[in-house]
């Protein structure tokens, strides 16, 4: 937020203080001497000498006008308006870290999203099980699994092997098949396919 122009010529009559312009003790030009100086309103001045008189640098008598009343007190006033700077210097920096941590935070979801996009299409790869059964004539009988190269022609896994009723999992390469078995494959709905047709 920018500063109010009464709050910037209060801390110019404290800088002009600090720089020995003013001395303690010695009257400061009126209202309207300042108003004019300035190019404001009296008002405008009211206000800047209100926050002076607030922070002890002026003190404002009726008749009399406005009186330095402490150098070190016009010191402290403006350093505390250059942390005001630096304050907002770093509230700026912390909105600006805000925005790209929002940034982050949707590539963040984005990637996410995309990650767990990837990995239900791998689950529902290995999920995905159908049983093909072996016909009478099928050409695949008598052969083991190995000399089929089911996994590496049709990227489906045999995952067990059901013979007279009995299950068989995992089994190995070496397993020969018959005419009536059933094979649960798991793999794509692509891969099946192209598994029913080598069987």
């Amino acid at each position: 937020m920018e500063k109010a122009r009464y709050q910037e010529i209060a801390i110019d009559i404290a800088h002009a203080i600090m720089m020995g312009e003013y001395h303690e003790g010695v009257k400061i030009h009126g209202r309207s001497t300042l108003a004019g100086r300035y190019n404001v309103s009296p008002e405008t001045i009211r206000r800047a000498i209100a926050v002076l008189q607030n922070v002890g640098v002026v003190v404002v008598s009726q008749g009399v006008g406005i009186t330095v009343t402490s150098k070190a007190m016009a010191e402290k006033f403006v350093k505390s308006f250059d942390q005001k700077g630096e304050i907002q210097v770093f509230v700026e920096d912390l909105k600006k870290l805000m925005d790209q941590r929002r940034e982050i935070d949707i590539k963040i979801e984005s990637h996410l999203n995309k990650f767990l996009g990837y990995t239900d299409r791998l689950m529902s790869r290995w999920l995905d099980v159908g049983e093909i059964e072996i016909g009478k004539t099928s050409p695949a009988i008598g052969k083991t699994l190995r000399e089929l190269k089911i996994r590496e022609r049709t990227g489906a896994t045999i995952v067990a092997v059901v013979r007279d009723g009995l299950e068989q999992f995992s089994p190995d390469a070496s397993f020969v098949l018959r005419g009536e078995d059933v094979l649960l494959a798991a793999g794509s709905a692509e891969g099946q396919q192209k598994l029913r047709s080598i069987l």
